[in-house]
């Protein structure tokens, strides 16, 4: 027996062991990924009904006030307001009046001026 005893032992498959191992891994790392996208959804979906709740609730709030405020601008409240003097009335003033003229028609060139600068009137 002059033949080597190494030869003639059973060695392990290195090529078909590491695509076995790559596709174990491959198929593993899906998973996880799987998993993690599932969870990001049922995060995702809870917030999601936090903000709807509170959206429902800020409307809800929204139309207590618009009634509040249609109930207070009510010519009752005012007309109840103005006699316990809690609003003041006061005639307005001439020089809070904005009056608007017509424009007025030059005489040599027969052009409409909206605006004229005071400087350089004739």
């Amino acid at each position: 027996m002059s033949t080597n005893r190494r030869k003639e032992v059973n060695q392990i498959q290195l090529g078909p062991l590491f695509k076995w191992l790559t596709l174990a891994v491959m198929i593993g790392g899906c998973g996880l990924l799987f998993v993690y996208v599932k969870n990001q959804q049922h995060t995702l979906g809870q917030e999601t009904r936090k903000v709807e709740l509170q959206m429902r609730e800020v409307r809800a709030y929204n139309e207590v006030l618009l009634a509040k405020i249609s109930q207070l601008s009510s010519r009752p409240a005012l007309q109840r307001k103005l006699e316990q003097t809690m609003v003041a009335l006061v005639p307005i003033q001439d020089n809070s009046i904005a009056r608007l003229v017509p424009p007025v028609t030059v005489g040599s060139d027969g052009l409409l001026r909206t605006a004229a600068n005071e400087r350089f009137r004739p």
